[in-house]
């Protein structure tokens, strides 16, 4: 079959209520997946998949192909559809993996399997499709809260954080954190099994996100009274009560402490499903998945020979999970493996200088051939510049990975909290990610391969700590993305130039969006954002746009 036959399908997340988007399959066997966040009103983890669909559907090369019988779009505005959430997780890594046979881990907060939520699974993927090994931790009702998901979760909340949706900054903030009596109290809730099974006590769950979140946001009743006593021993036991969005080192202690039970728990289930599967290679997803520290704690420390992580392991990953069952399913010739996270829809050089256009009066602007714009970039960020680097399409799940970034020397010990403080307006203890190039990334950092979608957390080797410090954590561990040449030539050159001018091949590497709004999408996104924010500079496409003074 050629690719011109190919049939155009498109599916939509509608399981959840959070992370919508769609994916699709263009008759010339382009794959395009796009999260609802990231247009639309531009809120983070958006659940409406309606805005992901209406915006390809406005779009020429897609719209004609949508409506057809190969549209598979659910609208879930009316209630969520009680698909196997799972699956379509297990999916999306086992087929981009690219492996032709590995155990499938996923572990997120809750989703639906028929009429139960389930929270942790483990699948076999072989040529002939992905076979359930076994569940864990299915509940019957609305809210799973022996959720290994949801206990982090809640965790977080003890910690500090405010909001639903921060378990990465629990995460890092747990790095600040020692050993304490908070890792004795919470394991009395949770903790993995020798067999690599683990408990959650729903109890703690339910009574942290009922006196925080779940009174705040969702109208939750108060605990039962004797449910209530484990809340107040823990407000007890701090210095003072958890005050979100201020963090002191019981916040840090107990970060900690749900951070090294998480790791436990992951690195079991990881172990378990070895021996149910006696795979030599694993694939992680769901939001779990998100945690590159226990990650890197499975790279390490399991059994597996190789391990893929899905650059959206979680709901923005969804829509593609479906899209890539149906292709296997009907057995069309499309190579799902991902090599690359760039699956958004292209915009054409006619956006982009629209986009330039339209915020003319505030900039200037000049269009650059390849090696004079990046040694413009490069002689901007050796002078301590900030530049925003937006490049063709979007990456597919939260990560920026070159092509919507703001980059920055990473060799300049002060550049962490300036980017922290001036430019991205976020905590102080928010670390980011060093961009490497492929071949030279084991000088710097200790990897046992390649790891292209940033989903690891590896030690810096001692002897480079030095050379990236605004790249390293207060723990000597880093997210680092590797780039190949045949990922991203454009961004490779950028890291070779800059590694040929300074001896270093890495750059700082941050997503490119103001706070509480996700990663810019269209150039008229990274235009806006690029005037709002204290950015020295702009790559959009060819064009090197900077501030006119005021």
């Amino acid at each position: 079959m050629e690719h011109r036959a190919l049939p155009a399908l498109l599916h939509s997340h509608a399981t959840s209520w959070h992370d919508g988007g769609v994916a699709m399959l263009a008759p010339g066997g382009e794959i395009v997946a796009l999260a609802s966040e990231r247009v639309g009103d531009r809120r983070k983890h958006s659940w409406d998949s309606r805005l992901a669909y209406r915006f390809l559907r406005d779009r020429p090369a897609y719209g004609r192909h949508l409506g057809g019988p190969g549209d598979r779009f659910v609208d879930n505005s009316g209630g969520l559809r009680r698909e196997d959430h799972h699956l379509h997780h297990a999916a999306s890594t086992f087929y981009g993996s690219g492996f032709d046979e590995a155990a499938v881990l996923v572990v997120d907060g809750q989703g639906y399997r028929h009429d139960r939520l389930v929270t942790t699974s483990v699948w076999r993927g072989t040529a002939a499709g992905l076979r359930l090994v076994e569940e864990l931790a299915a509940s019957s009702g609305v809210f799973a809260a022996e959720s290994i998901g949801h206990f982090y979760t809640a965790v977080g909340v003890l910690a500090g954080m405010g909001q639903l949706n921060c378990e990465g900054k629990t995460m890092a903030l747990a790095a600040y954190g020692r050993p304490s009596h908070f890792l004795d109290r919470l394991r009395r809730f949770a903790g993995t099994r020798d067999d690599g099974r683990y408990r959650v006590d729903p109890r703690f769950t339910s009574v942290v996100l009922a006196n925080t979140l779940g009174r705040e946001q969702f109208g939750w009743a108060p605990p039962e009274p004797q449910d209530q006593v484990l809340w107040e021993e823990f407000v007890r036991a701090r210095a003072r009560p958890p005050v979100p969005g201020c963090f002191d080192q019981d916040d840090m202690d107990i970060a900690h402490a749900g951070q090294v039970i998480l790791e436990e728990i992951v690195l079991g289930l990881a172990r378990r499903a070895h021996r149910l599967t006696g795979s030599p290679r694993l694939c992680l997803a769901g939001g779990v998945a998100l945690n590159c520290v226990a990650n890197g704690r499975i790279v390490r420390d399991g059994p597996f020979r190789e391990v893929f992580v899905v650059p959206a392991p979680g709901d923005d990953g969804q829509a593609v999970g479906k899209l890539l069952l149906e292709v296997k399913a009907r057995g069309l010739p499309v190579d799902t493996t991902m090599r690359t996270a760039y699956y958004g829809p292209p915009y054409s050089e006619d956006e982009v200088e629209a986009a330039v256009a339209a915020v003319g009066e505030h900039v200037e602007h000049a269009r650059l051939d390849e090696a004079p714009l990046l040694a413009a970039v490069v002689d901007r960020l050796c002078d301590g510049q900030v530049v925003g680097w937006w490049q063709g399409r979007s990456e597919l799940g939260p990560r920026a990975l070159g092509h919507r970034s703001i980059l920055a020397d990473p060799r300049r010990a002060g550049m962490r909290d300036h980017i922290n403080a001036a430019v991205k307006d976020r905590e102080w203890f928010r670390p980011f990610a060093p961009m490497v190039v492929e071949e030279r990334a084991g000088e710097f950092f200790e990897l046992q391969g390649p790891s292209p979608f940033m989903a690891l957390a590896v030690d810096v080797r001692p002897a480079a700590r030095h050379l990236i410090p605004a790249a390293v954590h207060v723990d000597g561990k880093a997210r680092v993305q590797t780039l190949g040449r045949e990922q991203d030539r454009r961004c490779h050159r950028l890291l070779r130039a800059f590694g040929a001018r300074t001896g270093v091949p890495v750059l700082l590497n941050t997503s490119f969006n103001r706070r509480d709004e996700p990663l810019v999408e269209t150039p008229s996104d990274a235009c806006r954002a690029f005037l709002a924010m204290n950015l020295d500079a702009l790559v959009l496409g060819d064009h090197l746009l900077t501030k006119r003074p005021a």
